[in-house]
C-alpha cells in the first residue's frame, strides 16, 4: 500500500510537470502572438524527435527568439531541435491560423509529426548549410488538431561560415514563430512602416543628388557640390541595398554581402560629407580631420570585429563624430560671420535634438507610438537634418551668386548702352577722318610704289655692281694667270725661230742627222707652244664664263676643277690687288668625286666670294701682328657626305664674333670698313646655294682663331 501511494504521487508530479511545460493559448491579439515560452532544445539529430509522443522533459528550456549568437548550442552542434507543446482554446479550432516565420538559419518545421514548411537547406549536395533569413518573415499555415495537445518540432542549423552583422540594432533572431489569424496577417504587414521611411529618405537623397550634381555642373570650381553629390549618391546605394536586403533577399549569405556593401558605402559617404564641409568654409585640415578620416577607415573593421556593439561603434558613432565636427565648423563660421554658418549650425542642432529623441524612444523613456512610428520619424529626421541644411545653404549660395551675376549683367548693360552711344559719336568722327586718311593713303601708296620701283632698280644695279666688282678683283689674277703661258709661248717661239735658222744652215751643208735632231727639238717646242696657248685660251674662256650672265641651266660639273680654278684666281687676284699680300693655300680634294648638276657660273661666284673673304681675313690677322709665329693659310676641301657633296673653305684668320654670325647672310651687312664691301656677297651666295641648288650654306667660326664655310650640295 505504501509503494502504491508513492507510485501515484510520482505520477501526479510527472503529470504536473508536463502540465507546467504545456503552453495553453486561450487568446490571440490582432497583432498576433509571438511564441517565446515553452520551447525545449536538444543538440543532435534524431528522426524520433519529430514524433508527438516523444518525451522531451529532459531537454533544455530555451527562448529561440533571442539573438542566435546568444545560443551557444547552435555553434557547438551541426544540428539542433526545438520542440513546443501547446494547446489552443476550442474557439480557435474553427478558425484558420497561421504564423509568420522569422529566422537566421535553415529549418524544417513539423506540426504534429508532419512537415509543414522548410526554409533554407540544412545540408546541400556538398553537406553545407544554406541559411534563410527573411526580413519580415514568411507566412506558414498551421493545420491544427480540433482538440488536444499540439506539438511543433523544428529541425534547425546555422550557416557558420558567414561574417554576420547586426544592422540598425536588429538582432539576428534564431527562430521566431508569430501566431495570428489569417485575416490579420495583411494588416500586420501593412502596419510595418519602415519601408515608407526608407522610401522617403531615398526620395530625399535622390533630390539632393540631382540638385548638387546640377550645381556642380553649373560651377565646377565649387568642389563642395561634388562632394555632397557623392554623399547623396552613396546614401542612395545604401538605401537601395538595404531595401533589397530587407524586402527581396532571404538568403543569409546574400544579405550579409549587401549589408557589407551598404556599410562601406555609408563610410565613404561620411568621408565625402566631411570633405564637403571643410570645402564650404575653406577650413584647414588639422588633427581632428585626420582623426576622423582614420576612424572612418577603422569603422568598417569595428563593424566586423565587434558583433554586439559594432553597429553602434562603427556606424552610429562615426556619424555622430562627423556631424558634430560639421556643427563645430559651422559654429566657428558663425562666429566669423561667414555666410551659411547659421543655417548649417541650425541643422546640427536639429541632428542633436532628433537623435536624442530617437534614443529616448528606443529606451522607452517616451512612448514611440504605434509601430514605433515616432522613433523612426526621429531617426530619419536626425540623419537628414544636416545634409538638408547644407543643401539649403548651397542652393541659397548659388541663388545669391546668380543674383549678383544678374546685377553685374545689368551694370554691364548700362555701361554697354553708354559705350554704344559714345561709340556712335566716335564712329561719326572716325568716318570723317577715314575719308581724309583714305585720300592720304592713296597718295602715299602711289609715292610708295614709285619708291619701290626706284629701290628695285637700285638693288639690281647694286647686285650687278657687286658682280662687276668681283670680276674686277679677278682681273689682276687673270692677267697673272695668262702672263705665264704667254711667256712660255714667246720664249719657245724665239728659240724655234733660231732653230729654223740653224736648220737651214745644216740643210745647206747636207748634215742629215743634225737636221733630224733640230726638227725633233723644233716639234717639241711647237707642242709646248700649243699647250700653253690652250692654257691661255682656257683661262680666257673661264673668265668669260664668270663675267657672262648666268643662263640658269644646270650641267654636269667637276667640282674639284672648279674649286682649283677659283682658288688660284682669288689668290693671284688678291696678290695683285693688295701690296705685300702673302698667304699659303692647300687643296684637300676627294678622289673620284662624282659630277654634280649645277650652274657652274653661279657656284663659281660663290666660291670666289668665299675664297676672297678667307684670304682677306688671314691678311687682316697678319696685319694685326699679334702672333709672330702666325702663318696665314686657306684650305679648300671636298668630300662625299650622306647629304651629297660637302665643300669646306677654312681659314685661320680673325674669325667672326658670335653676335654677328646670325647676320652675315643678311643683305647689305658687312664687317669690312666703309668703301671696301657692299654686303651683298654672302647674301647672294646664300641665295644661290639654298634657292638655286636646294643646298645648305652655314658658317662655323671662333673669334680670333678662324672661320669655316660649309657648302652642302645634293647629288640629285
Amino acid at each position: 500500500m505504501r509503494y502504491f501511494t508513492l507510485f501515484l504521487l510520482l505520477c501526479s508530479l510527472s503529470a504536473f510537470a508536463q502540465k507546467q511545460d504545456l503552453l495553453h493559448i486561450d487568446s490571440i491579439p490582432a497583432q498576433g502572438l509571438e511564441l517565446k515560452q515553452g520551447w525545449k532544445m536538444q543538440m543532435g539529430d534524431d528522426p524520433e524527435w519529430v514524433k508527438t509522443d516523444y518525451d522531451d522533459s529532459q531537454w533544455k528550456s530555451i527562448d529561440p527568439t533571442q539573438d542566435f549568437k546568444n545560443i551557444p548550442e547552435l555553434w557547438k552542434s551541426r544540428t539542433v531541435w526545438f520542440r513546443l507543446k501547446f494547446t489552443v482554446d476550442s474557439s480557435f479550432t474553427q478558425k484558420t491560423l497561421a504564423c509568420i516565420v522569422a529566422q537566421t538559419g535553415a529549418s524544417e518545421i513539423f506540426l504534429n509529426g508532419k512537415m509543414i514548411g522548410s526554409y533554407g537547406k540544412i545540408a546541400d549536395q556538398n553537406g553545407k548549410v544554406l541559411a534563410f533569413a527573411p526580413r519580415n518573415g514568411t507566412t506558414l499555415g498551421l493545420p491544427l488538431y480540433r482538440s488536444g495537445t499540439q506539438v511543433l518540432a523544428v529541425r534547425f542549423a546555422v550557416q557558420k561560415n558567414l561574417p554576420y552583422l547586426i544592422f540598425a540594432d536588429r538582432p539576428n533572431v534564431a527562430l521566431s514563430l508569430h501566431l495570428m489569424e489569417v485575416e490579420n496577417i495583411g494588416k500586420f504587414l501593412l502596419n510595418e512602416l519602415t519601408p515608407y521611411f526608407e522610401f522617403g529618405r531615398f526620395g530625399l537623397y535622390l533630390i539632393l543628388a540631382v540638385i548638387h550634381f546640377a550645381l556642380f555642373r553649373s560651377n565646377k570650381k565649387e568642389k563642395a557640390n561634388l562632394y555632397f553629390f557623392l554623399f547623396a549618391l552613396l546614401n542612395l546605394i545604401l538605401l537601395l541595398f538595404i531595401g533589397v536586403v530587407y524586402r527581396h533577399v532571404d538568403l543569409a549569405s546574400t544579405k550579409m554581402f549587401f549589408l557589407s556593401t551598404a556599410s562601406i558605402s555609408y563610410g565613404l559617404s561620411l568621408f565625402f560629407f566631411l570633405q564637403g564641409t571643410y570645402a564650404i568654409f575653406s577650413t584647414p585640415k588639422g588633427l581632428i580631420y585626420w582623426f576622423l578620416v582614420v576612424y572612418l577607415c577603422a569603422s568598417v573593421l569595428i563593424l566586423y570585429s565587434n558583433y554586439q556593439n559594432g553597429y553602434n561603434l562603427g556606424f552610429i558613432l562615426a556619424s555622430i563624430l562627423v556631424f558634430f565636427e560639421t556643427g563645430r565648423i559651422a559654429w566657428l563660421a558663425t562666429r566669423k560671420k561667414q555666410r551659411g554658418g547659421k543655417i548649417i549650425f541650425g541643422g546640427s542642432i536639429g541632428f542633436l535634438v532628433f537623435f536624442c529623441l530617437f534614443y529616448l524612444f528606443a529606451w522607452n523613456y517616451i512612448p514611440a507610438g504605434p509601430n514605433w512610428i515616432w522613433g523612426q520619424f526621429a531617426f530619419s529626421l536626425s540623419f537628414i537634418s544636416i545634409p538638408v541644411s547644407v543643401s539649403i545653404y548651397l542652393a541659397l549660395e548659388s541663388s545669391f551668386a546668380s543674383q549678383t551675376l544678374a546685377e553685374k549683367l545689368r551694370e554691364v548693360e548700362l555701361l554697354s548702352q553708354r559705350t554704344l552711344a559714345q561709340e556712335q559719336e566716335k564712329q561719326e568722327i572716325l568716318a570723317t577722318q577715314n575719308e581724309t586718311l583714305e585720300r592720304q593713303v592713296a597718295d602715299r601708296t602711289l609715292e610708295l610704289q614709285q619708291s619701290l620701283e626706284t629701290l628695285r632698280s637700285t638693288q639690281t644695279q647694286l647686285v650687278q655692281r657687286e658682280k662687276m666688282a668681283s670680276l674686277g678683283e679677278l682681273t689682276a689674277g687673270i692677267a697673272h694667270e695668262i702672263q705665264n703661258p704667254l711667256n712660255f709661248v714667246n720664249n719657245f717661239a724665239e728659240v724655234s725661230s733660231e732653230m729654223i735658222d740653224e736648220l737651214q744652215t745644216e740643210i745647206n751643208q747636207g748634215n742629215t742627222e743634225e737636221v733630224q735632231s733640230i726638227a725633233t727639238d723644233l716639234k717639241q717646242n711647237l707642242d709646248k707652244i700649243n699647250h700653253h696657248g690652250k692654257r691661255a685660251s682656257s683661262i680666257v674662256k673661264n673668265m668669260l664664263e664668270h663675267s657672262r650672265t648666268s643662263s640658269g641651266q644646270k650641267t654636269a660639273t667637276n667640282l674639284n676643277v672648279l674649286i682649283d680654278e677659283c682658288l688660284r684666281l682669288s689668290y693671284h687676284g688678291l696678290r695683285a690687288q693688295i701690296k705685300g699680300f702673302q698667304a699659303d693655300y692647300a687643296l684637300q680634294l676627294a678622289d673620284q668625286l662624282p659630277l654634280v648638276n649645277l650652274v657652274s657660273q653661279d657656284i663659281g661666284r660663290v666660291l670666289l666670294n668665299l675664297f676672297n673673304n678667307a684670304f682677306y681675313a688671314v691678311d687682316q690677322r697678319q696685319k694685326l701682328g699679334g702672333d709672330k709665329d702666325y702663318q696665314p693659310k686657306v684650305i679648300a676641301s671636298s668630300a662625299v657626305s650622306d647629304q651629297g657633296i660637302e665643300i669646306k673653305i677654312s681659314d685661320n684668320g680673325t674669325g667672326i664674333p658670335i653676335a654677328l654670325q646670325d647676320k652675315i647672310f643678311q643683305p647689305f651687312f658687312t664687317t669690312k670698313p666703309s668703301g671696301e664691301g657692299t654686303g651683298l656677297g654672302l647674301s647672294l651666295s646664300y641665295d644661290i646655294i639654298t634657292k638655286g641648288h636646294q643646298g645648305h650654306l652655314r658658317v662655323e667660326s671662333q673669334e680670333g682663331h678662324g672661320t669655316t664655310f660649309i657648302i652642302e650640295l645634293p647629288l640629285r
